[in-house]
């Protein structure tokens, strides 16, 4: 019973690590404002710029209201490309 305690006070303190470094990071919880903010960041844009490019992308994709799966995979991709040079 202990152990099991010890593991959940251990998970609620990482997660609360990871809401406070990523509200920190990006003032919000939301991929899609995450996303605009690395492309903001990444390519000297204004955020709304950015935010403006993020729409349009989706947009371009067909994708009217992006849900934040779609925005979570963009921002991963993003992420990964910028982080591995595949841009």
């Amino acid at each position: 019973m202990a152990k099991l305690i010890w593991a959940t006070t251990t998970l609620a303190v990482i997660a609360v690590a990871v809401i406070v470094a990523t509200l920190v990071r990006y003032q919000s919880l939301d991929p899609c404002d995450w996303l605009a903010r690395d492309i903001a960041d990444k390519q000297g844009l204004t955020l709304a710029m950015a935010e403006a490019k993020v729409r349009a992308g989706f947009l371009l994709e067909g994708t009217v209201q992006p849900s934040v799966d779609d925005c979570l995979l963009e921002w991963w991709s993003f992420r990964g490309n910028s982080v591995g040079g595949g841009e």
